[in-house]
């Protein structure tokens, strides 16, 4: 029987009930299970864990549409797709599925489908759903059109193979095109690609020479496929099934994208790689390094090719960046650090996506286990950095994705944190509120939309509440609410008309210039009959 727990909650909306789960008893030769750089690659490792008091409850967060926890399989991978649906994956303990759930579900998987170790992806604009699952005597490539019942349209096994590292599994976000990375054990990698439509693989490609499989991305209508086997980083054409290009890149790691038309490649570990294809081969764009022993843990490319991030990691894992760059400069647009914990294997970046057009990504980590920091960041493309909304795992994410628009974003992972004992995981669908409205519309476009950002956010001393009302509104409030929904702070109440984007400073007091205590609070903006809430952490 399957134990889980799961949280539905309405986006722009506080919950003040308190959830239980049923929780399995832990013992203490229970292991770790958190992602580490080896010599092999980024991989899932298992090993004994830092002493655990307690499991986190539900997530309680405005934003979060639904959340769903299973009490012994941990998530290691989650996609979203077209209407609000999303995809996920789970190993490690029953039940170990690929999961589809629907935006009304609450959080119940709409059908799981059984198998091994699971990594999946969706498409963006189709309703393909597709999954690696690593058995243990091989892999099966399994693909599914969704929403359907839980039986696949097809599924291929290649016995004797097998997924060596994170990040083995693509589908294009037109759905046509699926692409698996694997091999036999001690073997090179074989790149297996499909036509979304046939079991058959278009072809089962052999890296002769170069080494185990490590990572692979596809570009958005599947044409190219850029996998990395060991050190050395290939571009394969699907038209013409051959390789478009073989770079040695020399050193192994994990961190790789293409843009949307395949023109641009971006690799790296101590130095990020930007590649543009020239008609003939793919030349140096630029490099960058920020200097101070970081190294690249995760790149994302916009579909556009306008915006590249980056994700950056210290070898003492206590803390990560995450750097911006206009595609055709190596001058970071901004850098966002973040705020610096103690303890083992934390802010170690496990997943980066962004939109089409660039405008907003979402960043996942480990976390760390002092909970300083959010494990879920959707930053928004500015000149300085914009935290557009976090969101506070209860422990460690492994995989997030963000549609094409922005709409909607997914994260999942364990439920502690990486490196502690116990088991469990969440998945979680995000509502964003991002409409896609432009920074150069005018108030006249914006229509009746209503907007409320924070900055910086986390904060300790002063952050800056900006907000615009894009309608004649005859009652006007901005409120501050602590996790439990009570009230600290009431900025004001006026029936004035606000039409103009205007900004209050809150430095962490409540409405008798108390200093507040460390934690989660809401602001709540209501002008007239619409209601927006944004999440924001003080922090010492």
């Amino acid at each position: 029987m399957r134990q889980r727990g799961c949280v539905f909650v309405l986006a722009s909306a506080i919950l003040l009930i308190v959830l239980s789960f049923p929780l399995a008893a832990k013992t203490l030769n229970e292991s770790a299970i958190f992602l580490e750089h080896t010599d092999h690659g980024l991989q899932i490792v298992e090993q004994d864990g830092l002493p655990h008091g307690g499991i986190s409850g539900p997530i309680d967060d405005p934003a979060v549409v639904w959340h769903c926890y299973f009490e012994d399989p941990i998530y290691t991978t989650t996609a979203n797709t077209i209407n609000g649906y999303v995809f996920a994956g789970t190993y490690l303990n029953a039940p170990m599925e690929a999961q589809l759930f629907a935006p009304g579900g609450g959080g119940s998987p709409a059908w799981g489908y059984s198998g091994t170790e699971f990594f999946v992806d969706a498409g963006d604009a189709a309703f393909t759903l597709a999954a690696v699952d690593d058995n243990g005597a091989g892999v099966d490539v399994c693909k599914w059109t969704g929403p359907g019942t839980g039986a696949p349209d097809w599924t291929k096994s290649f016995p004797g193979y097998g997924v060596t590292s994170y990040g083995p599994f693509a589908v294009s976000d037109d759905g046509s095109t699926i692409a698996a990375i694997a091999g036999p054990a001690g073997g090179d990698a074989h790149l297996l690609l499909f036509d979304a439509d046939s079991s058959e693989p278009l072809i089962d490609y052999e890296a002769t020479g170069l080494g185990f499989p490590r990572y692979v991305k596809i570009n958005a209508d599947g044409r190219f496929t850029a996998f990395i086997a060991l050190a050395t980083l290939v571009i394969f054409d699907r038209d013409s099934l051959a390789v478009r290009s073989q770079i040695s890149m020399g050193f192994s790691n994990s961190a790789l994208d293409i843009s949307g038309d395949g023109s641009i490649i971006a690799y790296g570990w101590p130095t990020l790689q930007v590649r543009e294809w020239n008609g003939s081969s793919y030349q140096s764009l630029w490099t960058y390094n920020p200097g101070g022993g970081y190294y690249v843990g995760n790149i994302a490319i916009s579909n556009d090719g306008s915006t590249l991030v980056s994700c950056w990691y210290l070898l003492t894992f206590n803390t990560m960046k995450v750097v911006v760059h206009d595609i055709g400069s190596s001058t970071p647009l901004w850098i966002y650090d973040y705020p610096v914990s103690s303890g083992n294997y934390q802010e170690d970046p496990m997943d980066v996506d962004i939109t089409s057009n660039g405008q907003y990504f979402i960043v996942g980590s480990l976390g760390d286990d002092a909970n300083i920091n959010p494990e879920v960041h959707i930053f928004q493309r500015d000149s300085t950095p914009h935290i557009y909304y976090t969101v506070d795992m209860p422990g460690s994410v492994f995989s997030v994705d963000i549609t094409n628009d922005g709409s909607y974003a997914t994260a999942a992972g364990k439920h502690i944190h990486a490196n502690a004992m116990g088991r469990g995981g969440d998945v979680v669908l995000i509502n964003t509120d991002i409409t896609g409205i432009g920074h150069t519309q005018s108030l006249e476009q914006l229509g009746d939309a209503i907007t409320l950002n924070v900055y910086p956010n986390p904060f300790s001393t002063l952050t800056k509440v900006s907000f615009g009302i894009g309608q004649s509104a005859e009652r006007i409030e901005l409120k501050i609410y602590d996790a439990s929904g009570r009230l600290v702070r009431d900025f004001f109440q006026t029936t004035a008309y606000c039409l103009l984007p205007t900004a209050v400073c809150w430095d962490g007091t409540d409405g008798s210039s108390r200093e507040l205590p460390s934690g989660v609070y809401f602001l709540r903006l209501d002008a007239g009959e619409q209601t927006v809430t944004r999440r924001v952490i003080k922090v010492r």
